[in-house]
């Protein structure tokens, strides 16, 4: 279901107290939206096991998070408080719904969890601190991956992908396919990866390398973090996808009217995309004694030339 159809199931509610529908019949996880008794828009998930509780999810000031029994079965809900939340509550419904897209019931909840946890950053309203000039570049990047994928795909359902705002795993998540970005020196001859997990799946995926270095401010080719924003806004098909947009950029860290976004001028001087098939050269954690439980590595960018895309 994509945004729009979403948003349409929600205002077909919004007069009947206590109806809920469905989001997904697909989904791992019973995923409902609705009012609850006071009219409160509510997402709700049903049979979610003991693992967890509201206690262990703070409610925020523009969100009430309640843990309840229903039917002998446990049960999860999110209803907004403050109505002149709405649109970015919607927005939250749909990207937790969609975070539930996994294998098992028990990954979708964690990473529905995980989604929300991100998103109680966003609702407490602090403002970021200035990115450094390195965590620019892979903001950079992966807007500009953004724009790579949504010339393919679509704007939404790329938008809809980009995950790595929330810090999960990958950078993209699509249904059929992901991807990682990684940004580096023109230089450089490795990329980090920074745990076992970016590149490890059972599905064929994309490492995305985008060589990016500083600018003097007159070359014809650089660019500000704010330019790539704009671009990237200036792409958005509607003001839904806009606001998720808006939404995405806060959690990760980026503001509006940052001077230094504007005045620091990057290049790319070239971008290179690898399929990491079940041969390419990354750690999995199936062959890993269980007792590693993270490590961080490199990968050769000349060793991984085979794997390039023409």
């Amino acid at each position: 279901m994509d945004y729009t159809s979403f948003i349409k199931r929600i205002r077909s509610v919004e007069k009947t107290p206590q109806r809920y529908f469905i989001v997904d019949p697909d989904l791992p996880l019973s995923v409902y939206f609705g009012l609850d008794s006071v009219g409160r828009p509510t997402l709700l998930i049903e049979d979610i096991g003991k693992t967890f509780s509201a206690a262990e999810i703070p409610s925020t000031a523009q969100i009430l998070v309640l843990s309840f029994m229903k039917k002998e079965k446990a049960c999860l809900s999110f209803s907004l408080i403050t109505p002149e939340h709405r649109d970015v509550f919607n927005t939250l419904c749909y990207d937790l719904f969609e975070a539930t897209r996994r294998e098992s019931r028990s990954a979708a909840l964690m990473n529905l969890l995980t989604r929300f946890a991100a998103w109680q950053e966003l609702l407490k309203g602090a403002r970021p601190g200035i990115m450094s000039v390195q965590e620019q570049q892979g903001l950079a990047a992966e807007l500009l991956a953004l724009q790579y994928f949504a010339a393919r795909r679509g704007f939404e359902d790329a938008l809809d992908a980009w995950v790595g705002p929330f810090k999960m795993d990958k950078d993209f998540e699509f249904y059929d396919d992901w991807a990682e970005v990684k940004s580096c020196k023109v230089s450089a001859t490795t990329v980090t990866i920074s745990s076992i997990e970016q590149l490890d799946s059972e599905v064929e995926g994309s490492l995305l390398v985008y060589h990016i270095d500083r600018a003097p401010e007159n070359k014809d080719e650089a660019f500000s973090l704010k330019d790539v924003v704009d671009q990237t806004r200036a792409a958005a098909t509607s003001v839904a996808a806009r606001t998720m947009l808006d939404n995405k950029l806060f959690l990760a860290k980026y503001i509006d009217g940052e001077p230094e976004y504007e005045k620091r001028r990057f290049q790319v001087y070239c971008r290179d995309i690898y399929k990491v098939t079940d041969q390419f050269p990354c750690l999995h954690r199936s062959a890993l004694v269980t007792a590693v439980t993270a490590c961080q590595y490199s990968i050769s960018l000349p060793a991984i030339e085979e794997y390039k895309e023409v």
